[in-house]
């Protein structure tokens, strides 16, 4: 992965009081199989058909920070829509579907119009429209077969580490609703580690939704971060995705 994909989602993009509950649950946390963690997982994976939230994201490099507000959409499996801002001027629109990717920058008057292939190529890394789902959603960015995987309870969370020692990913899995508390992506070749950690998810109509969102990158020279925190978040309610490239906006060549 590269630390490409940060700025990406940056330009685009348990509860407190239980607390001492869930420590108690925790204490008695049975072994399971990979099998079995995995079926639950996908039992509890998000199952509605639209949501909406305002975001706030942080990206932090070496000594910078920058804020950007965006506004989420998501109807699932088909289409993310994502408007952001910056101290309430709005600088960036996209949609993004299985089959293309589009956004326009109002501070440079560009706009970008491709498919998924051609935007991997721009990043640097594979991407796709399941995993930038799946990431903002809190399941497993990528699917995963049990056979690839061992359990282990690991700071009182589910641990999926591969058979194969060079396997690129790792999963913590909430024990009891099975969402994904972190997942770890490696790259040997570039000596990088991408992690996705989830915090305080929320019960919004009977689904989990994660309250926050950290990632970071690290590599042999730098680290890179973004925390994202969810406000505002609504499930099932209908939904407009307008979006129209102003007149005299630049297109950027693939």
């Amino acid at each position: 992965m590269s630390i490409k994909i940060l700025y990406f989602v940056t330009a685009l993009t348990l509860v407190s009081c239980g607390a001492r509950k869930e420590v108690t649950e925790r204490t008695v946390l049975m072994e399971s199989s990979a099998r079995k963690i995995l079926k639950n997982h996908q039992k509890n994976k998000f199952d509605k058909q639209t949501l909406s939230a305002d975001l706030k994201l942080n990206f932090a490099k070496k000594n910078s920070s920058r804020n950007v507000s965006v506004k989420l959409r998501i109807q699932t499996g088909k289409m993310l829509w994502l408007s952001g801002s910056f101290f309430g001027l709005p600088i960036l629109k996209a949609t993004i579907t299985p089959n293309h990717v589009r956004y326009y920058n109002k501070l440079n008057k560009t706009y970008y119009e491709g498919d998924f292939s051609s935007l991997s190529k721009l990043l640097g890394t594979e991407v796709s429209f399941e995993m930038l789902q799946n990431l903002l959603l809190g399941d497993a960015i990528v699917p995963v077969r049990s056979r690839h995987f061992s359990a282990k309870i690991a700071n009182q969370s589910y641990l999926l580490h591969p058979k194969n020692s060079k396997h690129p990913l790792r999963f913590w899995i909430h024990p009891f609703y099975y969402k994904i508390e972190k997942q770890e992506v490696r790259n040997p070749d570039k000596e990088q580690v991408l992690t996705i950690a989830y915090k305080n998810y929320k019960n919004i109509q009977n689904t989990r939704v994660p309250g926050s969102i950290e990632l970071w990158v690290q590599d042999k020279t730098e680290r890179a971060q973004i925390d994202i925190d969810f406000r505002s978040v609504s499930v099932d309610k209908k939904l407009s995705f307008p979006y129209k490239v102003p007149k005299g906006y630049q297109k950027i060549d693939d």
